[in-house]
């Protein structure tokens, strides 16, 4: 085992498994970025860039004399089980998770399509299976229990609510609510109105109550899970700081601010749980903090936030400096 190994395996296990503190081989935190830059609230906290077969052989490629792959192909979707970090790509067609302890643990071969939003819910983990047109119950070793649906228009993000496992149809234009037993109702339909849908595919959720990413609507809906009554919704076609022009990833952290991330203008926005805009981060590029077509996030209950940097092909790590607040309505 070489010594890049070695540092790739621990980064691997402290990312995930520490509550506090800079990672092992990430950036120093004197040159870690931060948002933004006069008076920061966010910094960058580190990255995931693991070696395929890095759970059951890990060091065998480079024992034979060959480069090893990244483990991502595209990663999209991306949420906590404890701390345990699942993640859904859809080009590789296999959902991982990345245990505290450095272990790595996928789907079998075939058994997906093209999985994209992912949530721990029914004591288990339901994907959606964009490609595939279904939704399936995976087990704590990613095995398959069941299919919760099938026959669906491009199920694309997952959320947990009130027992139910919320499913947006992306190419139906609504949600599907999912039982446990597989039993199902409909929320929405296609149009421009409160509680319509065009082209959604981010959710999340908050007690009982649903935000949704209207995508081509260019909004973000808050909607009573039960009913399908809307409460609010803002966000607005631009590229302006606060503007929503291609939602892809929603999730709220514990002091009820929503981060929002956007694969066109490869920014993270973080709006008060009212809507009001309080500040961007990331923006084009590969370096630590950049971004290039973000999508799904997650956020721990210790504070850590992970977003799926998709075509950077990694997991970037960050967390608000000072959790007392970010900032009343300013953004940078």
């Amino acid at each position: 085992m070489n010594h890049r190994s070695l540092i790739l395996l621990a980064a691997l296990v402290c990312l995930l498994a520490c509550s506090s503190g800079r990672p092992p081989g990430t950036v120093n935190a004197d040159s870690a970025p931060a948002w933004p830059p006069e008076e920061p609230r966010v910094r960058f906290d580190g990255t995931v860039e693991t070696i395929r077969d890095l759970g059951r052989s890990p060091f065998f490629k480079r024992l034979a004399g060959q480069t090893p792959a990244p483990i991502f192909d595209r990663p999209y979707g991306v949420a906590w089980s404890g701390d345990d970090l699942l993640v859904s790509d859809p080009a590789a067609g296999t959902v991982l998770e990345l245990t505290a302890k450095g272990k790595v643990i996928r789907t079998r071969p075939g058994l997906l399509d093209g999985p994209t939003g992912i949530a721990a819910c029914f004591d288990g983990v339901v994907v959606a299976d964009s490609r595939g047109g279904r939704v399936g119950l995976l087990n704590d070793k990613l095995a398959l229990v069941r299919w919760l649906a099938e026959d669906l228009e491009r199920p694309t993000g997952v959320a947990c609510v009130a027992g139910e496992a919320a499913v947006v149809e992306t190419a139906a234009h609504r949600i599907v609510m999912l039982s446990p037993d597989g039993s199902r109702r409909v929320l929405g339909r296609r149009g421009t109105a409160e509680g319509e849908f065009n082209f959604p595919a981010a959710i999340t959720s908050t007690g009982d109550t649903l935000w949704v990413g209207d995508t081509l609507n260019f909004r973000i809906q808050e909607i009573d899970a039960a009913t399908g009554q809307v409460s609010a919704s803002f966000g607005a076609l631009g590229d302006a700081a606060g503007e929503t022009p291609r939602i892809k990833g929603l999730a709220f952290d514990a002091q009820g601010r929503l981060w929002v991330s956007d694969a066109h203008l490869d920014l993270i926005a973080l709006f008060d749980a009212s809507g009001v805009f309080l500040m961007d981060l990331g923006g084009p590029g590969q370096a630590d903090g950049e971004l290039s077509f973000p999508a799904g996030i997650a956020v721990h209950p210790d504070g850590r936030v992970a977003v799926a940097d998709s075509l950077n092909r990694r997991i970037q790590f960050f967390r608000v400096i000072d959790d007392d607040t970010v900032s009343d309505g300013e953004g940078r």
